[in-house]
């Protein structure tokens, strides 16, 4: 673990350490203490922390944002049935559609939990065409990859292009294991182990997505070691040819004790010289010029739009999520301006 509060960036195979001069904050982790509220939603581990802090401004019983981990049933609602958590934004739409479905029609985890969940974290858009559900918008993240901090793993690599060659150093074809190894300083060849996320996770998909490889899909040496990557979890990292991705909103909070630190010995690295991490005034900032960024969304039944509790957390600039933008950025992520709360990104209802 890391005992200092530092931000350890990679920078051309030299450890980079800087002193962070934020304040330190008690760490937003946790469910809700009661469930009375209003809104409930489960989902992504990215954004959860966010939520939970963002839930804590705005007070009173107007949020309930569920982590991604912890137990492993929860209950949302006073009465309602027990469910299994979902974790990961791909668990977290799937959950939420068997919400938003008549009784009967959709279950979740095999439990009928219709009318207990009324949004969900997703660190990705859609994944399935159609209106009914609405992802909105009210960050920006950006994701990298990050390696140990004590290896010679490169700490500048390229994404890559299917133009390339299989044995060009990407990561691309990292991911695709047709690049499966690195000298040290001594010229001993390392194996490169690359990691993923837990299914479900929208940090995985949206990493195959941003490397090409949707359709063909990673290569046979990528692992999630059973499903037991947990996303944004620097201490995944135990060997020096291990790669992983990871958000860089989430490092940021973890570094200045936003959140837990479980950076672990994990170092960011940049991608095609663009560095993750920039600072402003002395406090640790996402670098907007990153090449892999994202949006980050709270999905919700397009027909509940209208819902006065809907829209006054999540709709428009003026929501109280949107207003809330010093709250936003000391997670890490970055403002999306007048495009937060926007409603026009759809999706259709997930495969169960």
């Amino acid at each position: 673990m890391k005992t200092k509060s530092v931000l350890r960036l990679g920078a051309l195979g030299a450890i980079v350490a800087v002193a962070l001069t934020a304040a330190i904050a008690s760490p937003a982790m946790a469910d809700p203490a009661t469930n009375d509220k209003v809104l409930n939603g489960t989902g992504s581990d990215t954004t959860q922390d966010v939520m939970n802090g963002l839930a804590s401004v705005i007070g009173g019983t107007a949020l309930g944002s569920w982590d991604a981990i912890g137990s492993a049933t929860i209950q949302v609602k006073s009465g309602g049935p027990i469910f299994n958590r979902p974790n990961g934004s791909g668990n977290g739409v799937k959950a939420l559609t068997a919400s938003i479905n008549p009784e009967g029609t959709r279950t979740w985890g095999g439990v009928s939990i219709t009318g207990q969940l009324d949004f969900a974290r997703s660190s990705s858009g859609p994944s399935v065409t159609g209106t009914d559900l609405t992802y909105i918008p009210f960050a920006k993240d950006a994701v990298t990859f990050a390696v140990h901090e004590a290896s010679d793993f490169p700490r500048d690599i390229p994404i890559g292009t299917a133009a390339d060659a299989p044995t060009k150093f990407t990561l691309r074809n990292i991911y695709k294991c047709t690049v499966t190894s690195f000298s040290d300083s001594f010229g001993t060849p390392v194996t490169i182990t690359p990691l993923i996320p837990q299914s479900g996770s929208g940090t995985r998909s949206f990493w195959q997505s941003k490397l090409g490889l949707s359709t063909e899909g990673f290569g046979t040496c990528v692992t999630d070691r059973g499903n037991t990557v947990q996303e944004h979890k620097g201490d995944a990292i135990t060997g020096v040819g291990e790669i992983v991705p990871i958000s860089i909103a989430q490092y940021i909070a973890q570094s200045n004790g936003k959140v837990n630190d479980a950076r672990g010995y994990a170092e960011l690295g940049k991608v095609a010289g663009k560095s993750p991490v920039v600072f402003s005034a002395g406090k640790p900032a996402m670098n907007s010029a990153f090449p892999i960024n994202r949006s980050v969304y709270n999905v919700v039944a397009t027909s509940r739009l209208g819902d006065s509790a809907i829209a006054a957390a999540f709709v428009g600039a003026g929501s109280a999520i949107c207003s809330n933008t010093a709250e936003i950025q000391s997670y890490g992520f970055a403002s999306l301006g007048a495009s937060c709360g926007s409603v026009t990104t759809k999706g259709g209802y997930p495969a169960p």
